[in-house]
């Protein structure tokens, strides 16, 4: 009876021990240590297959209407998915081609960057006298992967987001996620690049690395039950069932 016993005593100490805490829970445990805490922005980089919005305006709106791509379009054409299909797409060597101007290099640059260069081209090859130029990537999305309620590509209108608007985005992580080691993927330069972000700490919350920019990927790991169940224990009240099942079991076979 003895050696019956043994083995399912084993297993239940092993899904305890491999229960979740309250400690690897809960978010941003010191986030009182940063509070007032000075922030730091970095604008993006813009990158190959990034597809960028190019207004040019002058005093003529005549005179500036030939250097914009879809000067001529109205009503539902100027809809977000169809500036993408007709936008400015940026190619393994980081430049576009535009009516006039032909080839411009704007990868590496910020869009900010990217305005100052292009109004510099028009104003020093006397296109234009006073332009105004705006640029704007159309397609910012990022990739999130594993324990989260809603994995999947999810695209974003502004510059940057925080992590916490990306994984809010994904509805959350799972009770199954392991929040001290969120990893973090990006592309820049043709070189990649992981960060290791710890969830439970608010340290991290001040490096303007960490917010999310366009094509960036998340990836987060399932804990140790998760990832030796295959899956099939999926959260603790899930785990507290199997516990009781199998104390009830043992106690019929018990008595």
């Amino acid at each position: 009876m003895k050696k019956f016993f043994f083995p399912i005593i084993l297993s239940l100490l092993f899904m305890l021990g491999s229960c979740t805490t309250r400690k690897q829970m809960l978010y941003l445990q010191d986030l009182d240590s940063y509070a007032n805490s000075t922030l730091t922005y970095t604008s993006p980089k813009i990158q190959p297959n990034d597809i960028l919005k190019i207004d040019i305006g002058d005093l003529n709106p005549v005179v500036a209407a030939p250097f914009n791509m879809n000067s001529g379009t109205t009503g539902a054409q100027n809809s977000v998915d169809m500036m993408r299909l007709s936008g400015y797409l940026v190619n393994p060597q980081g430049t576009i081609m535009m009516p006039i101007l032909n080839e411009v290099k704007v990868g590496g640059l910020t869009p900010a960057n990217a305005e100052i260069k292009i109004k510099e081209r028009l104003i020093n090859e006397n296109y234009l006298v006073n332009p105004t130029v705006q640029v704007r990537v159309l397609n910012n999305k990022f990739t999130i992967l594993g324990e989260v309620n809603a994995p999947g590509v999810i695209p974003f209108s502004e510059e940057s987001i925080s992590l916490l608007d990306a994984i809010g985005m994904a509805r959350d992580l799972t009770y199954s996620a392991i929040r001290k080691d969120i990893k973090l993927i990006r592309e820049v330069d043709g070189k990649r690049l992981v960060y290791h972000i710890d969830l439970t700490t608010a340290s991290w919350m001040s490096n303007p690395n960490f917010r999310i920019r366009q094509n960036d990927v998340i990836v987060v790991t399932p804990n140790k039950l998760k990832a030796n169940s295959g899956g099939l224990i999926k959260d603790p009240i899930q785990l507290l069932g199997i516990v009781a099942s199998l104390s009830a079991l043992i106690i019929v076979i018990a008595q």
